[in-house]
């Protein structure tokens, strides 16, 4: 059975990028949800990988950080491309 994408190393990794962006551009959780009109515990959930983000609220949520969606979708691809490459170097081994 496939493991759900919420407990991969690319998910964990993406929502971990997006916290550092919110982080780095100044934002707190309780300001982003409410720009975003979310309660506070929805993205404290999302962060810390209890709650998946589904396509649209990735883009609202990356809108609002400042990324356009084409860099939302690369930072996406980026991340996802990291997990798949790893994947493949420990199936060398």
């Amino acid at each position: 059975m496939a493991t759900k994408t919420i407990y991969s190393t690319a998910y964990r990794r993406l929502v971990a990028k997006l916290r550092e962006i919110r982080e780095a551009v100044g934002i707190s959780q309780s300001d982003l949800a409410a720009t975003l009109g979310w309660p506070q515990q929805r993205l404290s959930a999302v962060e810390v990988g209890a709650r998946r983000l589904d396509i649209i609220e990735f883009l609202h949520l990356t809108s609002a950080l400042g990324l356009a969606p084409e860099e939302a979708v690369q930072l996406a691809a980026t991340v996802a491309g990291a997990s798949i490459k790893s994947r493949q170097t420990k199936k060398k081994d």
